[in-house]
Order: structure tokens, then sequence, then C-alpha cells
């Protein structure tokens, strides 16, 4: 019984883990959408650019990298990582 209760709990804290890794790789790839579109990029092309990150085509550095940017972003506007989300989909991000 007790065992049966270990897998159920470490099932559990898998999926809360599995879950939070994605909301923070969605928070990098708005990040990225918004300053794409500071940079000048229209909305589909930051969606594109936004989209190989975490993927086969991006690399770990180049992950790593967008993932500073995001936080010095969240930061410096004061935003959580769901905030820097919505305001990334008001501008028609995709992620």
């Amino acid at each position: 019984m007790l065992f049966v209760l270990f897998l159920v709990a470490l099932v559990l804290v898998a999926l809360v883990v599995l879950q939070s890794v994605r909301q923070g790789r969605r928070f990098i790839r708005a990040a990225t959408f918004l300053n794409e579109l500071d940079g000048g990029r229209p909305a589909h092309e930051a969606n594109a650019v936004a989209a190989v990150l975490f993927t086969g085509e991006s690399s770990p550095g180049a992950d790593a990298h967008a993932a500073q940017i995001a936080r010095a972003r969240s930061a410096e506007h004061g935003q959580s990582q769901a905030q820097v989300i919505g305001a990334a989909q008001a501008r028609g991000f995709e992620g």
C-alpha cells in the first residue's frame, strides 16, 4: 500500500515538474516573440523565430541565451511569466 502511494506521489510530482518546464519554455518563446516585434519584425516572422526555440533546429546555447533575455525582459518590465505570455498573445503570439 505504501508503495502505491509512493508511485502516485512520484507521478504527481513528475506532472508538476513537466508543466513547469512547459510554462517556462512558453515564457521564453513569448519574450523572444516580443523582443523580435520590438526589433521591427512582423508578427509572423517573430512567431517563426520563437517557434524554433527548444526544437532540434535550435541549440542549447541559443535556448540558454533566449532564457537570459527573457529573464532580463521580465525584470525590466516588472512582469511575471504569465504577464509576459499574456502581453505576447495580445500582440499575436501563437506559441
